[in-house]
């Protein structure tokens, strides 16, 4: 992961293009804050994940937070 280089600006005549290299390959992780961190975001994924099958009108929940995060 430290040698990954994302892509190249190229040059298209009045202005500069990104092109991104391929990310399909093997990721090497050799931090361990980064590694805790992907596994903290996995779990807390699952979390999200679990509530649909406990809540019976999931979209009224999210419009119910969407309201409150209005009125803050």
């Amino acid at each position: 992961m430290n040698s990954f280089n994302p892509g190249t600006y190229t040059n298209q005549g009045y202005y500069k293009s990104f092109q991104p290299n391929p990310i399909n390959r093997a990721w090497e992780l050799n931090d361990i804050e980064v590694i805790n961190l992907l596994g903290k975001a996995d779990r807390q994924l699952g979390r999200l994940d679990m509530y649909p099958e406990y809540i019976p009108n999931i979209d009224m929940l999210y419009k119910f937070g969407q309201l409150a995060m209005i009125n803050m």
